[in-house]
């Protein structure tokens, strides 16, 4: 028989599963005040660092919202929606969240190579307007990460494909969360991360315009590859 190790869970996921936990029980509620960091550590008996380590997670996750000044509170959102979210995945299940990415980026790299032989004008007009959001993003500093959504989704309708399309579909809070999650992740510590990922998009969006099968597929898995090397990093440290 081949045993593994077993890792001890780390205290900050715990406090993570108990508010994850209340909210899918319907004990917490969208507009709920949590208490404050220092009477969750208290009510706990765990060090504030658990504490502010499993609020961060859970606003990665879009769980909570932390207004400054005045709490954290639960977000609104659809309890459906919210059962696994990606960030809650990469801290609890890294070998789910390896595998949903290798489905997105199967998905994607075959959408796109689709586009090129499929895109009218009017979806290549569609993609390159999400460009031209992202890139208005870009100088006003926003993080950019609806225009990406609608980057990608505006592929996989070029692709003329249906059943594609009705996948990508089935995966679509998974597809929200990966960008969303990746974006937050990169600008936590690159601040020139915007500017690169819209120049990954315009290259996608120039080999799909020129109808260069080989050259979209390339790029698309290569910024893909990224965000699945970036998450799964961001995994690993969660885990040390």
């Amino acid at each position: 028989m081949d045993l593994k190790p077993i890792k001890p869970k780390r205290i900050y996921k715990i406090i993570v599963d108990q508010i994850k936990d209340g909210i899918i029980a319907g004990k917490l509620h969208p507009g709920d005040k949590l208490l404050s960091e220092r009477e969750l550590a208290e009510q706990l008996n765990v060090s504030r660092a658990s504490v502010r380590e499993a609020l961060c997670a859970l606003d990665m996750a879009g769980l909570i919202e932390i207004k400054p000044g005045e709490g954290t509170f639960i977000r609104q959102f659809d309890v459906n929606s919210i059962i696994e979210p990606l960030s809650l995945m990469l801290l609890l299940e890294r070998d789910k969240i390896k595998e949903i990415l290798e489905v997105r980026k199967a998905l994607e790299v075959e959408s796109v190579g689709l586009a090129c032989e499929n895109a009218t004008d009017k979806d290549l007009q569609k993609i390159k307007e999400a460009l031209e959001d992202m890139k208005r993003d870009l100088v006003n500093g926003n993080s950019g990460e609806e225009a990406d959504i609608k980057f990608h989704y505006a592929i996989a309708e070029a692709s003329g494909n249906s059943l594609l399309m009705r996948l990508m579909n089935t995966i679509t809070d998974t597809m929200n969360q990966t960008i969303s999650t990746t974006r937050q992740l990169w600008l936590s510590y690159d601040k020139g991360s915007p500017k690169r990922l819209f120049e990954e998009h315009k290259s996608i969006y120039e080999a799909i315009h020129e109808r260069d099968k080989e050259k979209a597929r390339s790029w698309m898995d290569q910024h893909l590859w990224k965000v699945e090397q970036e998450l799964l990093k961001w995994s690993e440290y969660s885990e040390q």
